[in-house]
């Protein structure tokens, strides 16, 4: 059997080393030092998004997750 492949291994918490913006609402700022979570849909093009927007994104997918699993 082929090795099962982690498709999400590239989301992640990161502790920012410079101030960015969120990249869900750009009146959110992850400051130096603070706690984001981080992915990439694109190796290479990580998208930012700060702790007060994490949860609904969690949200999202994991709905997106339980709607693909109830598909099998």
């Amino acid at each position: 059997m082929a090795a099962v492949r982690n498709i999400l291994k590239h989301c992640r918490f990161e502790t920012a080393k410079s101030t960015r913006t969120c990249d869900v609402s750009d009146s959110h700022v992850i400051a130096s030092g603070s706690r984001h979570f981080a992915y990439e849909e694109v190796p290479g093009q990580r998208k930012n998004i700060c702790m007060a927007c994490a949860p609904a994104v969690l949200a999202a997918v994991q709905e997106h997750l339980t709607s693909l699993v109830d598909q099998l």
